[in-house]
C-alpha cells in the first residue's frame, strides 16, 4: 500500500493534427520534416524536451529558494534525439545542461544533484553544470 500524495494530475489527447491538454488548451502537432512530415507543429520529442527542462527547472528554483540562492538568470537547456536501429527499433536519448550564473560556483553541482533527485522526469538522464 502507499502512502503517496497526489500533488497535479494533467490529461493529453492526441489525435490528428493537434493535442488538447487539460481539455482547453489545442496545440498544433506534426512529425517534422526530417521524417517525412509536414512540419509546422510541436511533435513528440521537442515536446518531450520542453518537459525535461522545464522540470529541472522548476525543482532547481525550488530547492534554491530554500537555501536563498539567487536563480534569476537560471537556465536549462534540454536536448532530445530520436535513434532508430532496425525497421522497428526505436528510442530517444535525452542530454542536459545548467546554467547557474548568480550560484557560487562551489554549490552549483550540489545544488543541481539535488533538484535532479526531486525532478521526476529526469530518470537519469545526463545532467552538465555549466
Amino acid at each position: 500500500m502507499t502512502t503517496a500524495t497526489n500533488l497535479y494530475s494533467t490529461t493529453a489527447v492526441s489525435n490528428s493534427g493537434s493535442v488538447r491538454v487539460d481539455g482547453t488548451a489545442d496545440l498544433p502537432v506534426a512529425a517534422p520534416t526530417e521524417l517525412g512530415g509536414p512540419g509546422g507543429g510541436w511533435n513528440s520529442e521537442q515536446l518531450y524536451a520542453a518537459s525535461l527542462a522545464t522540470c529541472l527547472h522548476q525543482s532547481i528554483v525550488l530547492i534554491a529558494s530554500s537555501a536563498g540562492d539567487d536563480t534569476s538568470d537560471c537556465a536549462v537547456s534540454a536536448g532530445v534525439t530520436l535513434r532508430h536501429e532496425g525497421a522497428e527499433k526505436y528510442d530517444v536519448d535525452a542530454r542536459l545542461k545548467v546554467e547557474l550564473p548568480n550560484v557560487p560556483e562551489q554549490r552549483r553541482q550540489a545544488l543541481v544533484d539535488l533538484a535532479v533527485s526531486h525532478a521526476p522526469l529526469i530518470g537519469g538522464w545526463p545532467v552538465t553544470v555549466a
